[in-house]
């Protein structure tokens, strides 16, 4: 039984690239296709294609085998734009390496550095 599918896909994809896989087949959600766009977006993979089977909708993610660490942060932190230094000095390992992923009420999903001034909800992190 899963329990954080986010959490797994984040596992299978961080483990998946750090044996060299070029592509990795997950389970799909609005949340994750968003993540994935940001991932994208940030070069950290290569893209990914939606699979559609028996109406169950699976993703398949090409790697670019560039990612060190992906993971969930819980629990989910919430917080204003003035604290966010401090969650960077504890999930990120120095200035200008990675990103935050964090949830807003603006927007769906956007990373530390494309804050404008609001908070949100820490999601995870990837460097």
């Amino acid at each position: 039984m899963r329990h954080d599918l986010l959490a797994d896909v984040f596992s299978a994809i961080k483990n998946a690239d750090k044996i060299g896989k070029e592509e990795i087949v997950v389970e799909s959600s609005n949340l994750i296709v968003n993540i994935l766009n940001l991932l994208k977006k940030k070069n950290y993979i290569k893209g990914y294609k939606v699979l559609v089977r028996n109406n169950y909708q699976e993703l398949k993610v090409k790697l670019k085998n560039s990612i060190n660490e992906l993971k969930v942060v819980k629990p989910r932190h919430s917080f204003k734009k003035s604290e966010i230094f401090r969650y960077k000095k504890r999930y990120l390992p120095g200035n200008n390496v990675g990103f935050l992923m964090v949830s807003t009420p603006k927007s769906k999903i956007t990373t530390d550095r494309d804050l404008k001034e609001e908070g949100g909800v820490i999601v995870g992190y990837v460097y």
